[in-house]
């Protein structure tokens, strides 16, 4: 009995010290719980300050809203918290860092101090001392003595690795990954290297590098063969697969034409997955079969859509519907048929069902497209579309446009500068209608400006009256050939922080009627004319303590009549700005702002010659942002920007102090497929109205000086 009570006296005594221990353990972690608030380097010149902070395992805390976020949703990030035990750990990281960059000597130490504000916070600071980096000597590469001289010459064209370079391992592995990428793309399938061998002399800075390469076989492609699968696998010929994919046998095997072939097939929309492989297991000599896997997904599609613009801080809400086929008369020809309709009152706009009401304001739109993967036998991705538009601008102007337009997309080989080519013809067929209202207020504010102030509003509104009524009418036909190239060298699609991108768009308006009708001999009264644009965005390190990624954009382009006036190109033709994309303290095409001339009496055509020349747009545009993105987690992100531009009518009439500036702030919604954007532009500086923006703001309504804008994707 004595001795089973002991038995449960040292069990219960037991339990009672773990649960002591547990809950003390529990409630010194809480009370020993030190807010990391600030991480500090010092020394570091090679590597910025955002680089060794993403490195290293110990986390500066997030803002306070980003904490007060994470409070309630999945949308902000928690406190974090200092452990000096794993202070150790991110020294050796570092060095580890310098290491693999070349500096094979560096120094770190460390030093924190905890202060007591209300609660425990700590400040941890890195003290580096990088030493001279180590350069590239010599680079080996052993083992391509049975290439060619032509190969050879190809491969080390390939290597941007000289004796004056300074070694980093990410360098070496790229130069590595190009050459076995060259290899396999030239018949050797079955290329492989050894681990880089590094030799470093830490005396004299300098590193030698070897690498072995063991080639194997050169294999050609053999024959191809096809499986299919999923729901229209029988409506889909082998022969037509063989025919996009676009792989020749006897050819030496390549492995990027393999990786080209699979973007072919899914640029069809027939397969919703499509996987080619050379079949290893079967080689026969120097002889390779490739087996092509497809799941064919429905040919026949019909997909409803709901559209949302904002435009002048308008919304508009619409409907649309597409029908596609995407074996239109076989050889994977994609049929579509869309139609759409957005008004600023949906419910009225479903009422009426149309765009003559004097109380709607949007556009409706129907296009018939057919699209293949060749032309000519060539892979050349042509599109072929018709299109009809209305459009109606509020008080402003209808609008009917109609034409066709033929495009081609050129498949671009894999070393080419170029990332895209595009040529295109388009014929398109305008007609705008300005309203009587809209042209009596223009006429009503030059006269109010012009007039003294003893004259009153109801006399302005009688002279317009009297001497302008009606709709004033432009046509116009054009006929456009265009080139639009470029090229993307950024290191990332959707949140590019290094690199730069470059497109130029070439447009000629109207040669060919020109031509012809001095050919034909028949009157040509449109106008001719060539448009330039250039686009550029440069990625770059700049205040890597404040923001993630930094970049600027520049934007030039210039229209030029050489036959004709410029009056008479359509609006759509022309250069606006302002919008999402554009200047963000102004509303969509709201700039240029046209000031208008009158003669002292203005007849009937010269003032229906006016209501073109206010029509929007000009015909020399400058644009450029300055823009600096952070995260605040991993979903929601922050911009701040400055743009600037303007659209003039001639580039001689560019005027610095006529530049627009607009400052702004953003938030970011980084979802799985792009950027959801909100921002908010202040018209820092408007030439239109040279008062100091303190001033427009104390004696102007906010919402005039102030626009928000809502896009998919950054703004550049």
């Amino acid at each position: 009995m004595i001795k089973n009570l002991l038995k449960i006296n040292s069990y219960s005594l037991i339990l009672c010290l773990s649960v002591f221990f547990t809950l003390s353990s529990l409630y010194a972690q809480d009370i020993n719980e030190i807010e990391l608030v600030n991480i500090d380097f010092e020394g570091n010149d090679y590597f910025s300050t955002s680089d060794l902070e993403d490195a290293i395992t110990l986390k500066e805390s997030p803002s306070w809203f980003s904490q007060f976020l994470d409070s309630f949703t999945s949308f902000g990030n928690p406190a974090n918290y200092f452990d000096s035990l794993n202070i150790q750990d991110d020294i050796n990281i570092l060095l580890n860092l310098y290491k693999t960059n070349g500096f094979f000597k560096p120094k770190i130490s460390a030093k924190y101090s905890i202060e007591k504000n209300g609660e425990k916070e700590a400040s941890l600071q890195y003290i580096i001392k990088e030493n001279e980096p180590s350069i590239i000597k010599e680079l080996n590469l052993k083992g391509l003595g049975i290439l060619s001289t032509l190969l050879y010459a190809e491969l080390y064209e390939l290597v941007d690795i000289d004796s004056t370079t300074q070694y980093s391992e990410f360098l070496v592995e790229q130069n590595n990954s190009r050459i076995l990428g060259f290899l396999q793309d030239k018949g050797f399938m079955m290329a492989e290297s050894s681990l880089p061998l590094v030799e470093v002399d830490t005396i004299q800075n300098r590193v030698n590098i070897t690498i072995d390469y063991k080639l194997g076989t050169r294999f050609r492609i053999s024959d191809i063969s096809v499986e299919k699968s999923g729901k229209g696998e029988d409506l889909v010929s082998d022969e037509l697969i063989k025919e996009v994919a676009n792989i020749s046998s006897n050819k030496f095997y390549n492995s990027s034409e393999l990786k080209l072939a699979q973007v072919r097939l899914y640029r069809t929309n027939l397969f919703s997955s499509a996987v080619i492989a050379p079949q290893v297991q079967d080689t026969i000599n120097s002889f390779v079969p490739v087996n092509i896997m497809t799941r064919v997904g429905l040919l026949n599609e019909l997909s409803p859509e709901i559209i949302l613009i904002n435009e002048e801080n308008v919304v508009k809400l619409g409907l649309g519907l597409s029908f596609t086929n995407k074996n239109f008369l076989g050889d994977a020809r994609k049929l579509t048929i869309s139609t759409s309709a957005a008004a600023q009152n949906i419910t009225e706009f479903l009422k009426e069902a149309s765009l003559a009401t004097n109380n709607m304001y949007g556009y409706a739109d129907a296009r018939v497209s057919i699209e293949q993967p060749f032309l000519f036998g060539k892979t050349i991705n042509t599109k072929l579309e018709n299109f009809y538009t209305l459009q109606k601008e509020k008080n402003r102007w209808n609008a009917n446009i109609y034409g066709s337009k033929l495009n081609l997309n050129f498949e671009l080989p894999k070393y080419t500068y170029l990332t895209y080519l595009d040529t295109y013809f388009n014929w398109q067929r305008t007609k705008y209608i300005f309203k009587e209202n809209y042209i009596q207020n223009v006429l009503f504010s030059y006269f109010r400006r012009k007039l003294d102030s003893e004259t009153t509003d109801e006399e302005i509104s009688s002279i317009v009256k009297e001497i302008y009524s009606g709709d004033a009418v432009s046509n116009n036909t054009n006929v456009v050939l265009g080139v639009s190239l470029g090229t993307n060298q950024t290191d990332d699609l959707l949140f590019p922080t290094e690199g730069y991108s470059i497109s130029i768009l070439v447009e000629d308006g109207n040669s060919i009627p020109l031509l012809l009708s001095s050919i034909g001999n028949y009157n040509f009264n449109q106008t001719a004319y060539y448009k330039l644009v250039f686009n550029n965005t440069l990625y770059f390190s700049f205040l890597d303590n404040i923001f993630d990624a930094f970049g600027t954009k520049l934007k030039l382009g210039n229209i030029h009549n050489y036959d004709g006036e410029l009056i008479n190109i359509p609006y759509n033709q022309r250069f606006t700005a302002g919008g999402s994309n554009s200047i963000r303290g102004w509303g969509a095409n709201d700039l240029p702002v046209t000031e208008i001339v009158l003669p002292d009496n203005p007849t009937q055509n010269e003032i229906e010659n006016l209501a073109r020349n206010i029509t929007p747009g000009g015909f020399f545009v400058i644009e450029g942002s300055i823009e600096g993105r952070k995260y605040l987690s991993e979903k929601i992100g922050m911009a701040l920007f400055i743009d600037y531009g303007n659209v003039w009518n001639k580039y001689k009439n560019f005027r610095y102090d006529e530049i627009a500036v607009a400052a702004g702030f953003g938030f970011r919604y980084y979802s799985d497929f792009a950027p959801i954007r909100l921002d908010f532009g202040f018209q820092a500086y408007d030439p239109y109205d040279r008062r100091d923006f303190f001033t427009r703001l104390k004696h102007s309504p906010f919402l005039n000086t102030f626009e928000f804008q809502i896009g998919i994707g950054e703004a550049f």
